[in-house]
C-alpha cells in the first residue's frame, strides 16, 4: 500500500475498499453515514440548546458533518494525500454549491410551482448526490495521473 510517486493519490486498496469495491457505493455509504451524524448532531443541539435559533444549529451541523465527511472520503473514499488545505477549500465550494442547488430548486418546485415537497427533495437528492460524486472526484481531490515512463532529468 504504496503512494505514487507524486505522493498524491494512495495505490491498493483502502479498509472499506476491501470489504467494497465500487467507490460509489462507499461515495453513498459515507455520505448516508455523514446524513445520520448531522441529523444526530442537529437533534442534540435543539435539545441541549432550546434558545439558540434551529438556523445556527443547522450551520454547525452542517460544518461539523462538512469536516467530519471530508477527512473520510479523503482518506478512506477517494485515498489522496497532500494538498489539504486546497482540497479542503474544493470540497467546501462543492458541497456549498449542491446545497445552494437543493435550496433553489426547492423553492422554485415546491414553493413557486406549489409540487409536493418530499417527492421534491428525493428528485432532487439524487441529483445532487451524482453532482457531488463528479465533483469530489473530478475537482475537490483531483489528482494529477502519475507519469512512470519517463526518466526524471
Amino acid at each position: 500500500m504504496g503512494m505514487n510517486a507524486g505522493d498524491r493519490l494512495w495505490t491498493g486498496r483502502g479498509p472499506l475498499q476491501r470489504f467494497i469495491k465500487d467507490q460509489r457505493v462507499l461515495f453513498v455509504l459515507v455520505g448516508g453515514a455523514s446524513t445520520a451524524f448531522s441529523t444526530a448532531l442537529f437533534v442534540l443541539l435543539v435539545l441541549f440548546f432550546p434558545k439558540v435559533p434551529s438556523s445556527v444549529s443547522v450551520i454547525i451541523a452542517w460544518a461539523a458533518a462538512l469536516m467530519a465527511t471530508f477527512v473520510v472520503y479523503r482518506r478512506l473514499v477517494f485515498r489522496v494525500v497532500g494538498h489539504f488545505w486546497l482540497d479542503l477549500a474544493r470540497f467546501a465550494s462543492v458541497n456549498t454549491i449542491t446545497l445552494l442547488i437543493n435550496v433553489s430548486a426547492m423553492a422554485l418546485l415546491a414553493d413557486v410551482l406549489a409540487l409536493p415537497p418530499i417527492p421534491v427533495q428525493i428528485g432532487i437528492t439524487s441529483v445532487v448526490v451524482l453532482f457531488n460524486y463528479l465533483g469530489h472526484k473530478h475537482f475537490s481531490f483531483r489528482r494529477k495521473p502519475a507519469h512512470f515512463d519517463k526518466e526524471p532529468k
